[in-house]
């Protein structure tokens, strides 16, 4: 089976999905560099929290590209992938939970 095929839709080329990956790993990247500023502008335990959740989402897109190259077989792609999703939303709920136990900051005026 070719590794471009395994998503792709009929009637719609694997160029697109390449394209659409890479467009994905891009936009997560920015995404965790974004947080990752945040971060060190915050210094907070659920800052540190979506910086780790946007970095299971990049490590998704990594993933994916990976498999469009051949470089897993579908199952441990999926596996992967659906296992990311899991450490995502665990990491995005602890974020949450995490954030309504914090002390309020106080902003001076």
């Amino acid at each position: 089976m070719d590794p471009l095929t395994l998503h792709s839709l009929p009637g719609v080329g694997s160029l697109l999905l390449v394209v659409v990956a890479t467009l994905a790993a891009a936009g997560t990247a920015l995404l965790l560099g974004l947080a990752l500023a945040a971060f060190v502008r915050r210094r907070s335990r659920p800052y540190l929290l979506v910086v780790a959740a946007f970095g299971a989402l990049f490590a998704r897109s990594v993933v994916a590209g990976v498999a469009l190259f051949g470089g897993l077989s579908p199952p441990v792609h999926h596996l992967f992938e659906h296992g990311l999703d899991v450490v995502l939303v665990a990491l995005v709920v602890a974020a949450v939970y995490d954030a309504r136990d914090s002390p309020q900051e106080v902003r001076a005026s």
